[in-house]
C-alpha cells in the first residue's frame, strides 16, 4: 500500500509539471513590439520570437518558434496569445532614411501577474 501511494504521488507530480505550459502560445498576453532605430520607429518590421530563453539564438531568423510579419503602414507588431515565461524578440526591418536593413533584439519576461495584459516592448535595431 505504501508503494502504491508513492507511485500515485509520483504520477500526480509528473502530470502537474507537464500541464504547466510556460513560454509558448495559447495564453492571454499580448506583446506590442516597437522596433526603433535611433529612437525612430521602423514600419513593417518582422519579429521573430524564441520561447523559453532571454538569450538571442545563434541564428535568430532561422532558429525561432514564432514569426510575425508587420504591416508596412504600422510602427509596431502585435504578438498575441503568449503565456507567462521567458522570450527573446528579434526584429528585422528597413530604414528608408539610410536605405539599409536594420536588426536587433530584446529579451522579454512575462510575469505571472502580467499573463493577461498587453505589454509594450521597444526593440532597438541597428545597421
Amino acid at each position: 500500500m505504501k508503494h502504491l501511494l508513492k507511485y500515485i504521488a509520483l504520477v500526480i507530480i509528473v502530470l502537474v509539471l507537464n500541464s504547466c505550459k510556460k513560454s509558448s502560445t495559447g495564453g492571454d498576453a499580448t506583446v506590442v513590439a516597437f522596433p526603433k532605430h535611433h529612437g525612430v520607429s521602423i514600419n513593417g518590421a518582422t519579429v521573430y520570437v524564441k520561447f523559453k530563453t532571454n538569450d538571442m539564438p545563434s541564428d535568430p531568423t532561422n532558429n525561432y518558434d514564432l514569426k510575425i510579419e508587420g504591416d508596412p503602414t504600422e510602427n509596431h507588431v502585435h504578438i498575441h496569445g503568449l503565456r507567462y515565461g521567458k522570450y527573446y524578440l528579434y526584429a528585422v526591418g528597413y530604414d528608408p532614411s539610410i536605405s539599409e536593413t536594420v536588426t536587433g533584439g530584446a529579451p522579454l519576461t512575462i510575469k505571472w501577474k502580467e499573463r493577461k495584459q498587453e505589454i509594450d516592448v521597444d526593440i532597438a535595431v541597428t545597421e
